[in-house]
């Protein structure tokens, strides 16, 4: 297909009635909330060009082979849903959510997905046969093209992108963690400021220049002082658990805590001192944080759900695609008498992402 438009013939797309698709849309948000008389939504090959889904829940519906060409998806729900072999070039996707979504064979040139999550979606070349009245019409035969998308800002844990062709597409501060660019064709690819965490570089076909302004995956150096901040931590967790009577408060700003990912939550966090430091797409959850200053520091992509942050300091934080849902955020009430509110000044962190906090 070509840029300029849907080119799909009238024998292998069908053209469903506008009053037709907005009452298959409703019987599928009852069919995800669980509602008396919901049915999966199966739009397969339809024409569905420049269609408004913004915000509508579609989570697990089928688009196979459909055309959905210059559609309005912004803040859309597309978990787990089929976008095999569809056609999504010019879309507007922002803040949208495809995370586990089938999108191999998908085309998505020119396309705008910044601040979108995509985590663990399929992105491979695939094939669709669309089938006639006399057998087979015709074969749709996409190589998983990505080219020219607008991946910034996006949320990758787990996307696989193998084969696709993703020339021009820019990944500018995306939050990448791995991911699988086996066989991508990245020509012009961009990925300033991107965080690039459990990634093969060797994977990528691209000069290592183009990743000069990037958070890499964790130097040797960083692996190697992986015992020495555990030691740190346990020290802490003592010195936390017997009110400072024993062990020592540690300090761990400036430092990569990503090394240390299958230990850190073991330990009790409660006014430990990361500035600056480097938490990219760690698992917080549940963590004791209480008064943690973590000013500065880069967590974009970690998951602090459950956690407690009260009056944790998070000033000047990178936070993209952080995830706070029951985390307590409440105000610190300290033995002093002094109150302590959690501290988000100048951090990067949307209303939408603390919705399902626990507040004030």
């Amino acid at each position: 297909m070509s840029d300029s438009g849907p080119t799909v013939s009238a024998n292998q797309i069908c053209t469903a009635a506008h009053d037709d698709i907005e009452a298959i849309l409703r019987t599928h948000e009852l069919f995800v909330s669980n509602k008396a008389g919901g049915r999966r939504a199966k739009l397969v090959s339809c024409d569905l060009a420049n269609i408004d889904l913004a915000g509508r829940n579609l989570s697990e519906a089928d688009f196979t082979g459909s055309v959905l060409y210059g559609a309005n998806l912004r803040f859309a729900n597309f978990q787990r849903a089929n976008l095999y072999c569809t056609d999504l070039r010019s879309i507007n996707g922002r803040c949208g959510n495809f995370s586990h979504a089938d999108m191999r064979g998908a085309s998505l040139g020119r396309s705008n997905l910044s601040n979108a999550v995509l985590d663990h979606a399929d992105f491979r070349p695939a094939r669709l046969a669309q089938h006639g009245l006399w057998g087979i019409a015709g074969i749709i035969d996409r190589n998983g093209s990505a080219a020219g998308t607008d991946f910034s800002f996006c949320s990758l844990c787990g996307t696989s992108f193998e084969g696709a062709n993703l020339k021009d597409a820019n990944f500018n501060g995306a939050v990448i963690n791995a991911a699988k660019f086996k066989g991508a064709r990245l020509i012009n690819a961009t990925f300033d400021d991107a965080v690039l965490t459990d990634i093969d570089l060797g994977e990528l076909d691209v000069p290592l220049s183009t990743f000069k302004n990037c958070v890499l995956p964790s130097s040797q150096e960083a692996i190697a002082a992986a015992p020495h901040l555990i030691a740190k931590l346990q020290a802490h967790h003592r010195w936390s658990e017997t009110n400072g009577r024993r062990g020592s408060s540690a300090n761990l700003d400036d430092a990569d805590l990503r090394p240390i990912k299958t230990f850190i939550s073991r330990f009790t966090l409660t006014a430990i001192s990361a500035r600056r430091a480097n938490g990219a797409g760690l698992d917080f959850a549940s963590m004791e944080m209480q008064g943690a200053n973590l000013e500065g520091a880069d967590l974009r992509g970690a998951n602090f759900s459950g956690a407690d942050l009260r009056g944790a300091i998070f000033r000047g934080a990178r936070l993209d695609h952080a995830k706070f849902v029951a985390a307590d955020m409440r105000t610190l009430h300290l033995r002093s008498g002094e109150l302590r509110p959690c501290d988000f000044t100048n951090a990067n962190l949307s209303p939408e992402q603390i919705a399902d906090a626990v507040l004030d």
